[in-house]
């Protein structure tokens, strides 16, 4: 048999006399001493981590639940409700199945009396936060079931926030408090073999008087991979967990350099889970972020989206009641002038008459009457009034018209539309508000319809032409250009206003964000301008100065 492989107390026995009796105490105490360290170490690894990982796991897992229930609170068909409740259910579930593993290892650690009283405590208050949180989550589900979508959001965004923030305060500090017990295992390791390389060293010392030999073969039977042991263990505490002992004994040394190896392992892993974990925590909580900023812009586009609904139906209603009248005064103003001229040269041919025959003075009461009402005053005035009137029914044709355009806002599906007409439909709107004021400098491209939401870009163009207005103090310049290149069309919106500042520039499509005094504004509009752009795939743009006015670029994909 190798001696290598030999127990520690055998090797021993090679001695002799007080050297027998020195390192068979010494060798007991190490083997003692490796026992607790071989058990800590297990403990590590099969109790402990297990334990980090059921808890992190778990943290993991309440995330996703989170995330899907507000993707479940905001899903439009019943099939995407289903799929969202289903998943819903599987991550309570996992939720469930997590802490019964915790639970498991937990009274295992408590068997052997190393479950810290803060982690318990941690633990039972876990439990509470979690019962508290899956009561609520019924109560969320059977809000949605019975189709009350607006008090189940209460539900989820208010106290069920409140339980899971304190929920996962306390997930955070049960990973945290493990990670720190696992680590302090470890340091207790480092200081066991530390404690037995003195105790060996010691015993070396006081007996390498006696037998130089044996104290030589000892140091390199038994010190040598003790140090080996230490440095590791010291290697370790820096934060290197990459270190491997190449000791291949089959004796406690040896095992415990298995142990130790895989120690280090099982730590490596674990960081490596951990860091992985941390990643996905941090991708959640973006996502979680990028969620709710997308549901407040949801409903503030919900809101502004029925207010302009509201007007559309007013402004159809509106042009609907006019169009009837109009096209009477339009139908009927052409046949009048006929009539009329007929009329009037009824009239002239009667004056021929009189002044070729001479008989004036027959007709003198007539001619009287016809001085007396200024006849030929008459004759213009009536030309000039169905001049006007004519004028009038056609500016209010196109009034009528452009009040259709823009009323469609609160029509469903995208269809072909012209962007030109979008724009000319919502200056039409803005005309009192611009006029005398801000002069409207258009350059439109004629290119095909494209296929788009034709309201909602009424809205948008509203929206920022409102704004280019209300930037321009007294009179200014507005100038619109629209421009087309076989892909894509460009709408350019440029006034002479106050412009603004990189910070106000950075913000501005931000909901709720507004330079406006207070009663003046919501901060909604070019929020919602950006989301409208967003939802026909384009793209808008702002370059402003201050003092050098702003201009917005619209580009969209000509759609057919």
């Amino acid at each position: 048999m190798n001696l290598r492989d030999l127990k520690l107390g055998a090797k021993q026995l090679l001695g002799f006399g007080v050297i027998l009796l020195l390192m068979a105490s010494a060798n007991i105490f190490s083997i003692n001493r490796m026992r607790d360290i071989k058990a800590e170490i297990d403990e590590v690894t099969k109790n402990r981590l297990p334990r980090a990982f059921a808890i992190a796991d778990l943290k993991l897992n309440a995330f996703d639940l989170r995330v899907n229930q507000l993707q479940h609170a905001f899903a439009i068909d019943t099939f995407e409700q289903k799929s969202q409740a289903a998943i819903v259910v599987a991550l309570i579930d996992s939720i469930t199945q997590n802490l019964e593993t915790y639970k498991q290892l937990k009274a295992q650690a408590e068997r052997q009396g190393t479950y810290l009283e803060e982690e318990k405590r941690l633990y039972s208050a876990l439990e509470t936060h979690w019962e508290n949180y899956q009561d609520l989550s019924r109560s969320f589900l059977g809000l949605l079931l019975r189709n009350q979508k607006e008090e189940a959001l209460a539900v989820l965004n208010g106290e069920a926030l409140h339980v899971f923030d304190e929920f996962s305060a306390v997930l955070s500090a049960l990973v945290q408090i493990n990670q720190e017990d696992s680590f302090n295992a470890a340091h207790r390791v480092e200081e066991a073999y530390r404690d037995t390389r003195r105790v060996n060293l010691t015993l070396l010392v006081v007996t390498i008087v006696v037998s130089i030999l044996f104290a030589a073969g000892l140091a390199r039977l038994i010190v040598v991979p003790v140090r080996l042991l230490a440095s590791a263990a010291e290697t370790v505490a820096r934060g290197n967990l990459s270190v491997q002992l190449g000791i291949r004994g089959k004796d406690e040394i040896g095992n415990l350099a298995r142990s130790f190896n895989q120690m280090t392992t099982s730590l490596r892993d674990a960081r490596a889970r951990m860091e992985q974990q941390a990643a996905e925590l941090q991708t959640k909580h973006v996502a979680l972020q990028g969620t709710m900023r997308q549901l407040q812009r949801t409903q503030s586009q919900l809101v502004q989206s029925e207010k302009m609904a509201s007007l559309g139906q007013l402004t159809a209603g509106i042009a609907h009641e006019l169009n009837n009248p109009i096209n009477f005064i339009t139908s009927n103003v052409n046949p009048l002038k006929r009539d009329l001229a007929d009329l009037f040269a009824v009239l002239t041919q009667y004056d021929n008459v009189v002044y070729e025959h001479k008989l004036e003075a027959t007709f003198a009461e007539v001619e009287g009457l016809k001085r007396q009402l200024d006849y030929a005053v008459i004759v213009d005035e009536i030309d000039r009034l169905l001049e006007g009137i004519e004028e009038g029914a056609r500016r209010t044709t196109e009034i009528v018209r452009g009040l259709r355009n823009f009323s469609r806002l609160d029509e469903e599906g995208q269809k072909l539309a012209s962007i030109n007409q979008g724009l000319e439909a919502t200056l039409l709107m803005l005309k009192n508000q611009l006029k005398n004021r801000v002069e409207v400098i258009k350059d439109f491209q004629d290119f095909p319809d494209i296929l788009c939401y034709p309201g909602k870009l009424n809205q948008a163009f509203l929206n920022i032409l409102a704004n280019a207005s209300q930037a321009i103090t007294g009179a200014g310049k507005i100038f619109i250009k629209t421009s087309y290149d076989g892909e894509i069309v460009t709408v350019s919106i440029k006034d002479t206003g106050k412009g603004m500042s990189n910070e106000v520039k950075q913000r501005i499509f931000e909901p709720f964000f507004t330079t406006k005094d207070v009663g003046e504004g919501t901060g909604l509009g070019l929020s919602i301008t950006y989301g409208i752009i967003e939802d026909h795939d384009g793209n808008l743009e702002v370059y402003s100065e201050p003092g050098k006015g702003a201009e917005f670029v619209i580009t969209l994909p000509a759609k057919r």
